[in-house]
């Protein structure tokens, strides 16, 4: 029960990553909320968890009022943020080719939710004391990502922004909100069967010779799981991790020591 009695809030909570951190830190003790736009899912996952389903789009300012002022009301604090809602956008025009509106529809929901969900819960932590806030960027924050401009962009910027919410939670009166990004590498989630298979049909290859390409250039040679991301999620949103605050983790099962992307 290593987080035993916390709330946690997990956008993006009805499918891959945000679905498995669910499932974990309920396990683990936590009273879960599941926020997206999933709603059979959410609903689904909520009640095999015996969680909390709410309607949400994270790139909603009005809607991040809510849902806090919901989590509030019911359960008194936060303690746990973990910002797991992401789009890949569109794949086939997604280098130079990217309209403005695809650039900020991405970013509205990539960076712009990470943000809003910062902003309107830190508060609430701070005034608590303490708290921690998991922001989902992506390994490819690394590296250049010239087929796919607004996704690596968005992912970047939400490692720059934990580092300022680490300082900003870090209070000078002992108080201690942490923040931190997890940047996961190639997942088996929806999200990554839908980039492989785009990436296969703008090859010219079958989805298994698309897996293959793509596994060759990861050091352990598959695609890793979402509970390989929720075990480090948990880690951050426990008070094992009270001391590491502003940090980015890497998951990709050595992705990054093989290819610059």
């Amino acid at each position: 029960m290593r987080v035993n009695g916390k709330v946690a809030l997990i956008t993006g909570g009805a499918g891959g990553i945000g679905a498995e951190t669910a499932r974990v830190l309920a396990r683990e003790g936590a009273q879960v909320v599941i926020a997206d736009l999933a709603d059979d899912a959410g609903a689904e996952i909520a009640a095999e968890i015996r969680a909390t389903y709410l309607r949400h789009d994270v790139s909603s300012e009005p809607q991040w009022q809510e849902v806090v002022g919901k989590v509030a009301a019911r359960h008194g604090k936060i303690d746990v943020l973990v910002n797991a809602a992401g789009i890949e956008g569109d794949l086939k025009n997604a280098g130079l080719e990217t309209s403005l509106a695809e650039w900020r529809r991405v970013m509205a929901v990539n960076l712009d939710g990470t943000f809003l969900g910062c902003r309107t819960v830190l508060p609430k932590m701070l005034e608590k004391g303490a708290g921690s806030i998991v922001n989902i960027s992506s390994i490819v924050s690394f590296f250049a990502t010239p087929t796919a401009l607004s996704y690596g962009a968005s992912k970047a910027a939400v490692e720059q922004l934990t580092r300022s919410i680490a300082q900003l939670g870090g209070a000078d009166d002992g108080k201690r909100v942490r923040c931190n990004s997890v940047h996961p590498g190639v997942i088996k989630t929806r999200m990554t069967d839908n980039i492989l298979s785009e990436f296969a049909k703008l090859s010219g290859v079958s989805p298994e010779q698309a897996e293959a390409a793509v596994n060759a250039n990861i050091l352990f040679k598959c695609r890793g799981q979402p509970s390989d991301v929720a075990s480090l999620i948990l880690f951050l949103a426990s008070d094992e991790s009270a001391y590491i605050t502003g940090s980015a983790f890497q998951v990709d099962g050595g992705w990054h020591l093989v290819s610059a992307g």
